[in-house]
């Protein structure tokens, strides 16, 4: 047996061991790389950015939706250590659109702006029939129902007697939302109707009647003519039918 067929085994043994360990280099190496890179996942961060709208939102508002919108797949965020810090940059709890900050405040720090949409409902106070020009507001006159949150009805009402005799800008058709623009405070004095007039000071009050000759709403200062001396005089409307004067 020669020499070099004496040690042709032992090499070969060799270079297959030198093989196994540089394999096990290499998958110790990439394994150590993934580990290093674990990352947030963009549901998690899209998650964060819903449940900070939900926690916005106030009890007596009905959630249908909240959806964030997507994330770029090719962003890399690395995974944080603490709990994700969330924020708006709207100052109201009652919104369709919301654009949310999602920030990590590791070291270094990463952040991101997030489009989100909530599709909401409440109950809103609706015209029952067609209310005109001018006419008070009544508890027949309206209904309260389910409706969907939007920028067009946000001055809407929702308790009965924040409207209940205010009068109607003007004319509201059937199974409309109430607004506050449509409404304004009801004449309590009319014109050329017979008011009474209360006059007093600090020890005395005396009652008279008069004539208004303007319209009045509620603490407006209209002209009133005394019946009794027909004279013009300044009065404050305090009531149905009622203005008092300070002498």
């Amino acid at each position: 047996m020669t020499l070099n067929k004496m040690y042709r085994p032992r090499t070969r043994h060799c270079f297959w061991l030198i093989l196994f360990n540089t394999t096990l280099f290499h998958l110790f190496y990439a394994n150590s790389l993934f580990a290093a890179k674990v990352s947030h996942s963009n549901d998690q961060i899209r998650a964060a950015a819903v449940e900070f709208v939900r926690s916005q939102i106030p009890e007596d508002i009905t959630i249908r939706q909240i959806k964030a919108g997507k994330i770029d797949s090719r962003i890399y965020f690395k995974q944080c250590s603490q709990a994700l810090e969330t924020s708006s940059t709207l100052n109201k709890s009652i919104a369709k659109s919301w654009t949310i900050g999602v920030r990590c405040n590791d070291n270094p720090p990463w952040s991101i702006y997030i489009p989100v949409k909530a599709e909401l409902t409440r109950k809103m106070l609706v015209s029952k029939t067609t209310i005109t020009r001018g006419e008070v507001i009544t508890a027949d006159k309206i209904k309260l129902e389910e409706q969907e949150i939007s920028h067009q009805n946000q001055k809407h009402f929702s308790d009965i007697n924040n409207i209940i005799g205010r009068e109607a800008r003007r004319t509201i058709s059937p199974n409309r939302v109430i607004k506050s623009t449509m409404l304004q405070q009801a004449f309590l004095v009319r014109k050329k109707e017979t008011v009474l007039i209360y006059a007093q000071n600090q020890k005395l009050r005396i009652s008279m009647q008069g004539t208004a000759l303007q319209n009045g709403r509620h603490n407006e200062m209209i002209q009133i003519r005394n019946n009794s001396s027909k004279k013009i005089i300044e009065a404050l409307v305090v009531e149905r039918g009622i203005v008092a004067v300070n002498f």
